[in-house]
């Protein structure tokens, strides 16, 4: 039951592995506060899955947006995904209806949303020979990390005075 609900999980990541392995295959490392600890699973790819787009662009929604925003990259070598976008947002305030400028009664906010990344981590090497060189091979480490996917307006936090 936990190998399937697992292996739910990392399948909103298929699109982006299938792009980084040529034989359609990987091995994922199960990593801690898994019974399966230390046991590899072997993730057939499926190549006709595609990433589903959504009709209107992320940056359409960001400039319409009574609290605008922007994406910046993050790049990590070892990650899967090597970039994911975090969003920005470009004032303090929120935009006004009537087109005068950031109303000071609403804040913008960013919206934080937990993603799964694979880690690459390297594999030990047990040498059989000395004199033998070997190609380096990885495990890869299920993880999480939050990301801040737009903003959006909310009242100000009060601190009532003491």
């Amino acid at each position: 039951m936990l190998l399937g609900l697992k292996a739910l999980l990392v399948l909103g990541l298929v699109p982006l592995l299938h792009a980084t392995r040529k034989d359609n295959a990987v091995s994922l490392k199960l990593g801690q506060g898994s019974r399966l600890k230390g046991q590899t699973v072997r993730l057939i790819l499926d190549p006709s899955v595609q990433p589903q787009t959504a009709s209107t662009s992320a940056s359409n929604i960001a400039n319409m947006s009574l609290s605008p925003w922007t994406y910046r990259d993050s790049c990590v070598e070892s990650r899967l995904p090597r970039r994911i976008s975090h969003a920005q947002c470009l004032t303090s305030g929120c935009l006004s209806l009537q087109g005068g400028g950031e109303d000071a009664a609403l804040e913008a906010k960013p919206i934080y949303y937990q993603v799964l990344v694979l880690h690459r981590v390297p594999r030990k090497r047990r040498s059989k020979k000395a004199g033998r060189m070997r190609k380096n091979q990885y495990n890869f480490r299920l993880g999480t990390e939050v990301i801040s996917v737009g903003c959006t307006c909310v009242r100000p936090g009060v601190v009532p005075q003491q």
